[in-house]
């Protein structure tokens, strides 16, 4: 199965556990901790997309590229967080790969 395979079926499957519980307590309040925990669960999937997209190429750890593409990541994560938008982490995240995979 292809990279985009995996990506489409782990996005369904997010939408999937978000939209499941709303079925499930139509007219009724979510309690707090499930509400908290729906709220994660998204970014939670990304991480796991992210992470095995950026350091594995067929099931294969490659450390050549594992420097420039932490890198990437924590540019990801710094402007996430001070943009408070996770698109535009990875918009700069992902300029930063390719930049960098240019150069090489």
């Amino acid at each position: 199965m292809s990279r985009i395979g995996i990506i489409l079926i782990m996005g369904f499957m997010a939408f999937a556990v978000r939209a499941l519980p709303q079925l499930i307590f139509v007219g009724r309040r979510f309690p707090e901790s499930l509400d908290r925990l729906l709220r994660y669960l998204s970014y939670a999937f990304i991480c796991s997309i992210v992470g095995v997209t950026l350091f594995m190429t067929g099931g294969k750890f490659e450390l050549h590229l594992a420097p420039s593409r932490a890198l990437a990541l924590a540019l990801t994560i710094a402007v996430a967080y001070i943009t408070r938008s996770a698109v535009s982490g990875m918009l700069a995240g992902m300029l930063l790969v390719l930049t960098l995979s240019w150069l090489r």
